[in-house]
């Protein structure tokens, strides 16, 4: 790809001036392998020398009860106009990993309407206007499966669908969660408690048991970070 694709970072340790050759992943954009920065790097990842498009003349062609179709003109870097594009106004999601002192991932059953199945996944929806993503999580853990947390903590934010969505996904890591037998579905979920042993999770998902995009890049990150949750308890 470019020339220099790292940058090296103002408080990096002198003598440092390779980037390390483990770090790296596929840019499925281009079809290479670029460097990826974790904050223990001592190198970070310089942006792109493309200029940003511009959107223009929004307007709203459709608005259904959880996203709304709009249209815009879009100008690109040089403020040439390339045409009329269609985008999905989503508000921001979330999803819970909650995890119970007894070493057992919370999960839920629920049919999905856009695969026509049932699909295994955690505790997660949309969060609601005036709330924070870490409230809204917190809800609908305790909506969906009638479960409350000692603690809410951030654990990985992404973009669910960026060439058609502007929203973001919030996911957090709930410790300490405990049922407390109240649960509030919505008018249209129907939903099933499901208790998983952290220790079968890796397995779970190597399975392809979790088919979400969300919930796998939860799960997966939940599981790169926390290992200590993951492996069996050595008493």
């Amino acid at each position: 790809m470019g020339p220099l694709c790292w940058a090296k970072n103002s408080n990096a340790a002198k003598g440092h001036e390779q980037a390390p050759q483990a770090k790296t992943e596929v840019d499925f954009r281009i079809g290479e392998r670029i460097p990826v920065v974790y904050p223990s790097m001592k190198y970070v990842l310089r942006p792109p020398t493309l200029k940003k498009w511009t959107l223009h003349d929004t307007t709203q062609v459709a608005s259904f009860r959880v996203f709304r179709i709009e249209r815009h003109m879009a100008k690109d870097g040089e403020g040439e106009v390339r045409g009329d594009f269609f985008t999905f106004a989503c508000p921001d999601w979330c999803n819970v990993v909650a995890i119970t002192p007894e070493r057992e991932l919370v999960c839920i059953w629920q049919y999905r309407f856009g695969t026509d199945a049932m699909s295994l996944e955690i505790p997660g929806g949309i969060v609601d206007p005036g709330e924070s993503p870490a409230q809204a999580a917190g809800r609908e853990l305790c909506e969906e499966t009638g479960f409350v947390a000692e603690s809410m903590v951030p654990l990985v934010v992404v973009e669910p669908n960026p060439a058609l969505q502007g929203n973001r996904c919030h996911s957090f890591l709930a410790r300490g969660a405990r049922a407390t037998g109240t649960r509030h579905f919505d008018e249209h979920e129907e939903i099933e408690l499901v208790l998983i042993p952290l220790e079968a999770l890796s397995e779970l998902l190597d399975q392809g048991h979790f088919t979400h995009a969300l919930v796998r890049s939860a799960l997966e990150v939940f599981l790169r970070r926390e290992t200590s949750f993951a492996r069996p308890s050595s008493s």
